[in-house]
């Protein structure tokens, strides 16, 4: 019974193994792993916007940020309604939130 045992528990180790490389299918689009390059790519995702009279703030890679704020090395420049530009190494970049998605009824004839 041990032979059957051990040779479950190192079957069920492969296995394991194979199945830490796979990806998965379920993952919200922008959210995909780091690539494993050598070279560190930084990733900004926008996720919501407040544009209110007294202030404009952002939700960039999870963290609250105003205009003139920085993150994960890039600077805030202008928040408006739907998206966030930054300025990163150089370059500027544009953040767009996805585009709601409204379902009309269908209309009963």
């Amino acid at each position: 019974m041990s032979r059957y045992a051990l040779a479950t528990a190192l079957l069920l180790g492969l296995m394991m193994q194979d199945a830490a490389a796979l990806e998965d299918p379920m993952r919200p689009p922008g959210n995909a792993a780091t690539p494993s390059s050598s070279r560190s790519v930084t990733r900004f995702v926008l996720s919501s916007t407040l544009i209110a009279r007294e202030r404009r703030s952002a939700v960039i890679n999870g963290r609250s940020v105003g205009v003139g704020e920085t993150v994960d090395g890039a600077r805030v420049i202008e928040i408006l309604p739907a998206q966030v530009r930054l300025q990163h190494q150089g370059r500027q970049l544009t953040l767009q939130l996805l585009p709601v998605a409204v379902k009309k009824p269908v209309s009963a004839e």
